[in-house]
């Protein structure tokens, strides 16, 4: 009895294992599959809308064309975190994100405020209010996200670089989903300070 006991333990062990390891891979391959199942389709719409806010870059200007997240607070600007609420509601920004500022010193020249997923909590990329950015690799497909601005921009060579945040794989998921290369940098590598958090303890990163 005392046998049969531990065996049913050892399995109810191993399945609880099993389904910690296995359901998170499967959520995200389920999200993912949105970028390949016809039916995924975000808003109609007849342009793109990476951008929240764009300014256009000088012609003449060889400065590195940087868009983005609008989860990063710039100053002057007020953060909306993809949300209509902010948008009516918030103040701009009083100064830089530690990591804006010091890509302000470095010379970039600053093309907008890139368009998410309502408060960085859907990988889809798509947004209500803002309306969802179009993947460039195909219009009718989901950008991914949250950081889905920040893929398409540089997707669509209106950005060199785009800053994204990923806490769970939003800037890895729209890179993926629109063609182009994302990275997670090590947690605590790119200063959060001036960051709207979703995970500000363990998991926020700033990337490209």
């Amino acid at each position: 009895m005392l046998g049969l006991f531990r065996l049913c333990f050892q399995i109810a062990t191993f399945k609880s294992a099993v389904i910690r390891t296995i359901l998170p891979a499967i959520f995200l391959v389920t999200w993912l599959a949105g970028c390949a199942i016809p039916n995924a389709r975000p808003e109609s719409s007849t342009r793109d809308k990476a951008f929240i806010e764009y300014w256009p870059p000088s012609n003449d200007s060889k400065k590195l064309r940087l868009a983005v997240k609008d989860l990063i607070d710039m100053k002057g600007v007020v953060t909306t975190a993809g949300s209509e609420f902010l948008a009516k509601h918030a103040s701009p920004a009083k100064r830089d994100a530690k990591c804006l500022a010091i890509a302000r010193q470095s010379g970039v020249q600053f093309v907008g405020k890139t368009n998410l997923s309502e408060l960085a909590v859907a990988v889809s990329g798509m947004n209500a209010y803002y309306g969802t950015p179009r993947n460039p690799l195909d219009r009718g497909r989901i950008p991914g996200g949250s950081s889905s601005g920040s893929a398409v921009a540089v997707a669509n060579d209106e950005a060199d670089v785009a800053f994204g945040t990923d806490t769970a794989g939003s800037i890895r998921v729209p890179a993926a989903c629109c063609g182009v290369v994302g990275l997670k940098t090590t947690f605590g590598l790119v200063p959060i300070d001036g960051v709207y958090p979703i995970a500000p303890n363990r998991l926020d990163t700033i990337g490209p």
